[in-house]
């Protein structure tokens, strides 16, 4: 029986998070899930901010268009090693676009052909220290219709490599293809009226938790609060090492200049 070979491991820039999962695993495929305001973008940043500092050339793959280049710029990610692309969905209408609940669908998959295709030309053509498809605004029901054979084709790509792939979406999707799989959810966030005046310390800030309404009631709209941080929680659901029996678990914390969604 052949031994099975310990891959490399990087950091994902999170103390927490390393402990927790020992790291992300080069030539293989780690998968970072959770639902909006999970923290799954402010991780993905800072594992891209910690490869940069690692002076290695890095691509994201942005299936929705919502990268922020200066919230990752002053997170830490160096953009000048960093290639950004864009998969905006350009073609114009057809008239079956137009019918009930078709469109959104018809978008969300045609993003996710150039995805694909875009990750595939990635991978082939070496040289990235890290990839990073961020499926994260994809629809759940659309990003399960891609099928195992891409994930299998992109495992296989990045096996002899040193190279990093990371996917971060709304569900596991990856499957078995995923040597790595982290669950992200938010536990409890700080925030502040933003009509009061904004205090010195964290005294002053108001915690919201899982079960308390997402808004505050003296504010009648989300944008009307300062956000201080949040506290989340992760669960490793597979590891390259193992299928634990019972999930690990592990709490840490992102203040408002770590937290991008």
């Amino acid at each position: 029986m052949r031994e099975r070979i310990a891959p490399q491991m990087v950091t994902t820039g999170i103390a927490e998070l390393d402990a927790l999962t020992g790291g992300l695993p080069r030539g293989a495929l780690s998968e970072i899930t959770g639902p909006a305001s999970s923290g799954r973008t402010g991780v993905m940043i800072a594992t891209l901010a910690a490869a940069t500092r690692r002076h290695e050339a890095c691509a994201l793959v942005d299936a929705a268009d919502t990268f922020d280049p200066a919230s990752a710029q002053s997170a830490g990610v160096d953009l000048q090693r960093l290639l950004w692309i864009r998969c905006n969905e350009r073609e114009p209408l057809a008239s079956s676009d137009f019918a009930p609940n078709s469109r959104p669908q018809r978008k969300s998959l045609r993003r996710l052909e150039q995805v694909l295709k875009v990750t595939d030309l990635l991978l082939q053509s070496g040289g990235f220290g890290m990839v990073v498809l961020d499926m994260g605004d994809i629809p759940a029901e659309s990003a399960r219709r891609v099928p195992l054979t891409s994930w299998f084709r992109f495992r296989r790509a990045i096996e002899p490599t040193a190279t990093v792939l990371l996917l971060v979406d709304q569900e596991a999707c990856a499957k078995t293809c995923a040597s790595l799989v982290l669950q992200l959810e938010r536990e409890s966030m700080c925030v502040q009226n933003a009509t009061a005046e904004k205090p010195a310390n964290i005294a002053g800030w108001r915690v919201i938790s899982n079960s308390d309404p997402a808004v505050p009631a003296n504010n009648p709209v989300s944008h009307a609060a300062f956000l201080h941080g949040m506290q989340l929680q992760a669960e490793v659901l597979r590891s390259w090492t193992r299928k634990p029996v019972q999930s690990a678990r592990s709490t840490f914390a992102f203040t408002a200049s770590n937290v991008i969604g």
